[in-house]
């Protein structure tokens, strides 16, 4: 444990003893002042209701005048605080009427037995409370140095004082700030330090005694000062699991698994009480991070390379910052404390979209692009306050930190999922984030040791072929020798993905090397857009339209999805602001139960919401909700991508086209009533959804439609947490191809595209109106392909990831549709070509024809990222 770490645990502790004792002193009425060198004189008491102090000892001599009370008050000295007074005749009497006034004896409000006390006014009888000229009496002076000062302000100034407290109650009980003159043991010091960074469980006196177990915090810690309090150190290497933990990182949430001896376990993540029992939707962890106050999380997370000392009550993960948001939802400061889709946020390359986190205190930070920052294998990490906040690393530390907790054993082999249509550069700086967030979860004692050295992140298995290998065994379907046909509707959070294979038996070969289980796939694809938190973007950008009126009245902003188009004045509504994405989120969030369920929660059709206007401040505003026009949307849109997954299952199967698929609907988007129709798993009054579908098969199809056997999503079993679902099956199949597993996966579409993911784009031109793609989703690289003729030099290149592209029905200015002028120089005629590189670029070229083009005679060589 570091020095720092070790004085932060100090500050806090020291924190934490000035809130227990603010907290007991405020249930006192009356309490001892005290020299903390001698406890057994009493020097003042403190009256905690009027925060004043008075003198102890009020001695019983008479004062013969009002003048020489006053002369003597001001003359004293008590603790070496100066400035006594003599009280008002309120102050007098108040305090000599109140229970448990410890200088009260004889009857009425008399003190020390004695009625005539002289005041600033002159002398009171205690007896009726009576204001006499005759000015001899006694004197019983206060002081209000600390009369302003909260309960801890006033422990803080005793302590500077070198004062203590003893409770007139309770003079029998230490004196209260008795802790604070001792230095904290260490076992004093740690019990909450799993707690304070993820609300883990606290420690147990055992765990700093016990032989079998210790901290692995204190390896490499001084014997003395291991032995002042018996506390043990542990060597972290002795907790290292030899197990593999397998992490589905979604938009949505994000699950984790693990095996044990054989058996595969989940893990919840950021939950606000462990001890609460668990249920199957809890592993479901939400990726989601909310910032309290993010100058003091960035203070710890630049200070200590591993396990800082982050504070959860300066940032939040998972479960309860979802909780947050839920119950604040119509909170704008909430809302924009919170940062979602994370995942997505690292396919921004460019600046075109900000992202800016505002912390509940309104600072605000603007998030760069992702970059790659690659650990180096085997070496410790190091960092600083120039060292780049990164928060799917800061992600990643906090499912670090609960995988590794000490009362589980500390993981070293990782593997990860990702979507087929993520490009390969994009997964590099992800799993890079994971690499370096996960090794900062581990304890410092054992960087450098030997075992820190097994430590890897690596990516194993596309998402939906994950899920492939834990539903097909879940849903009893064997393999054969000839393989069974499946195909992957994988519809998640952020996007929707698709994979086509065959599951069967190894051949002779296989076998002999040890695998039982081949899952052979021919193609993947996707819709970039066909997620449910895009789907939600779109559905609240469309009430905004629908109440535009309303807006333009109210001066409200708001946020344009990628895929939508915008509208004639659409410039002073649409702002890439924070004020304009809050709004946004905050319709997202009232609009989520239509989406999720169908139905909406308001039986009104009117939101009535606080919104952001233009100027920063919040407007009530009443918002009529289009349901109908909604799920019209809805059911238009989400049609699409199931016509676009059939037509990608017939290019990859091509000519090896089967007469059964098992289609595995996957994600959590895929219960929506919506996609049950379109499958054919509802009846009667969506009939109509099923037969628009059927209506596209035949087209796509013919006579060789093969017989489709839909799977809905694995459902949750409250008997059993562990059991495989629609969204906890990517992590649990990721398990099952973990080295060394005999599943095994074989990829045939790979070749095409290199190792890279698919081609995520449509690019072609506009002819007679309509968009012609030339080269499409999915296509091979590195293959030249005719786009269309040039002409005075100039082409007009248009480009999509629209699912309509690939039937031909996107018109000329379709939402969806984006295009570039491209110039050239040399001769003012010839011919577009084009081939892809990446999964988001091409190289472009002019020739005469394609002859010319194979003979090497080009122009105009440019590439192009779309």
């Amino acid at each position: 444990m570091t020095t720092a770490i070790l004085d932060r645990l100090k500050a806090n502790y020291l924190t934490q003893q000035l809130n227990q004792s603010s907290s007991l002193l405020d249930k006192g009425m009356f309490w001892w002042v005290v020299n903390a060198a001698d406890v057994s004189k009493k020097l003042m008491l403190y009256d905690t209701q009027s925060g004043l102090l008075w003198d102890a000892n009020p001695g019983l001599v008479t004062i013969s005048s009002l003048e020489d009370g006053k002369k003597e008050a001001s003359a004293m000295t008590l603790g070496k605080l100066k400035g006594w007074v003599l009280p008002s005749q309120s102050e007098l009497w108040i305090i000599a009427g109140k229970n448990g006034f410890p200088l009260h004896s004889g009857s009425n409000r008399r003190i020390q037995e004695q009625y005539n006390w002289l005041c600033s006014s002159g002398k009171v009888d205690m007896d009726n409370n009576s204001l006499s000229s005759s000015s001899s009496g006694y004197i019983f002076c206060c002081n209000r140095r600390v009369a302003q000062q909260t309960a801890e302000q006033f422990i803080q100034f005793c302590l500077n004082q070198q004062w203590d407290l003893i409770s007139c109650e309770n003079p029998n009980i230490k004196p209260l700030l008795s802790s604070f003159s001792s230095t904290p043991k260490l076992s004093e010091l740690y019990p909450n330090i799993d707690y304070l960074r993820a609300r883990l469980p606290q420690l147990e006196s055992a765990q700093f005694t016990d032989p079998a177990k210790g901290l692995w915090e204190f390896l490499g810690m001084e014997a003395s000062t291991l032995t002042t309090d018996g506390s043990r150190a542990r060597n972290p290497a002795q907790d290292v699991r030899d197990w593999n933990v397998a992490i589905d990182f979604g938009t949505s949430s994000t699950v984790v698994a693990y095996s044990e001896n054989g058996q595969a376990k989940l893990l919840r993540i950021g939950v606000k009480d462990f001890w609460v029992a668990q249920q199957p939707k809890d592993y479901e962890n939400p990726t989601v991070l909310e910032f309290i106050d993010f100058q003091a999380l960035l203070h710890a997370w630049q200070e200590e390379a591993y396990q800082p000392l982050v504070s959860w009550d300066d940032v939040r993960c998972s479960h309860e910052a979802l909780g947050n948001l839920r119950n604040n939802e119509t909170d704008a400061s909430v809302v924009a404390s919170i940062l979602g889709k994370i995942k997505q946020w690292a396919l921004r390359e460019n600046g075109d979209i900000e992202t800016i986190i505002t912390d509940k205190a309104g600072l605000e930070y603007k998030l760069a692009p992702l970059s790659l920052m690659q650990p180096v294998k085997g070496e410790p990490l190091s960092v600083n306050g120039d060292y780049p906040f990164d928060p799917i690393e800061l992600y990643a530390w906090y499912l670090g930190l609960t995988i590794n907790w000490r009362g589980r054993g500390i993981f070293l082999r990782y593997y990860m999922t990702f979507p087929v249509a993520y490009p390969v550069d994009v997964k590099e700086k992800i799993l890079a984030s994971f690499r370096r967030g996960l090794q900062r979860s581990l304890p410092v004692t054992l960087v450098g040791q030997t075992e820190f050295h097994k430590f890897t992140v690596e990516e194993r298995a596309s998402e939906p072929a994950a899920y492939a290998v834990a539903a097909l065994p879940e849903l009893g379907i064997e393999p054969t020798k000839q393989g069974v046909a499946y195909a992957v509707f994988d519809f998640g959070g952020g996007t929707a993905d698709f994979d086509f294979g065959f599951y069967r038996l190894p051949t002779d070969e296989e076998e002999d090397v040890g695998t039982e289980v081949v899952l052979e796939h021919f193609g993947s694809a996707g819709d970039c857009f066909l997620g449910g938190e895009n789907l939600l973007e779109n559905m609240a950008y469309r009430l905004f339209k629908h109440n535009l009126d309303v807006c333009r009245d109210k001066k409200i902003a708001f946020t344009r999805p990628l895929d939508a188009d915008d509208f004639a004045g659409s410039e002073m509504f649409l702002q890439k602001t924070q004020a304009a994405l809050t709004n946004s989120l905050m319709i997202m969030s009232k609009l989520r139960p239509l989406w999720e369920t169908g139905k909406s929660t308001n039986s009104s059709g009117v939101e009535k919401i606080q919104l952001i206007n233009r100027d920063g401040e919040k407007v009530m505003c009443e918002l009529t909700v289009p349901e109908d026009g909604l799920r019209e949307y809805l059911e238009q849109r989400i049609e699409q991508g199931v016509i676009n997954f059939f037509f990608a299952l017939r290019k990859a199967f091509a000519d090896n086209l089967p007469k059964t698929v098992h289609i595995l609907l996957a994600g959590n988007a895929s219960r929506s009533i919506i996609v049950k129709a379109l499958f054919g798993l509802l009846k009667d009054d969506f009939l109509d959804m099923a037969d628009t579908i059927l209506s596209a098969q035949e087209k796509l199809f013919g006579s060789d439609c093969p017989e489709f056997t839909v799977h809905p999503p694995l459902p949750m079993d409250d008997q059993n947490v562990y059991k495989p679902t629609g969204k906890t099956g990517v992590a649990l199949g990721l398990l099952k191809l973990c080295p060394g597993s005999s599943v095994e996966v074989i990829n045939r579409a790979a070749p095409n595209s290199f190792g890279e993911a698919p081609f995520a784009f449509y690019v072609g031109r506009i002819y007679k109106q309509y968009f012609q793609p030339s080269l499409n989703q999915g296509a091979a690289y590195q293959e030249w392909h005719e786009i269309g003729p040039y002409r005075e030099n100039v082409f007009n290149l248009v480009y999509s990831q629209s699912p309509k592209a690939h039937i031909g029905i996107m018109q000329d200015g379709e939402a969806g549709l984006i295009y570039k002028r491209l110039d050239f120089v040399g001769a003012n005629n010839g011919k577009l070509f084009a081939r892809i590189i990446a999964p988001d670029s091409i190289q472009l070229c002019t020739a005469a024809s394609i002859e010319s083009l194979d003979s090497g005679l080009i122009d105009n060589v440019l590439e192009l990222k779309l």
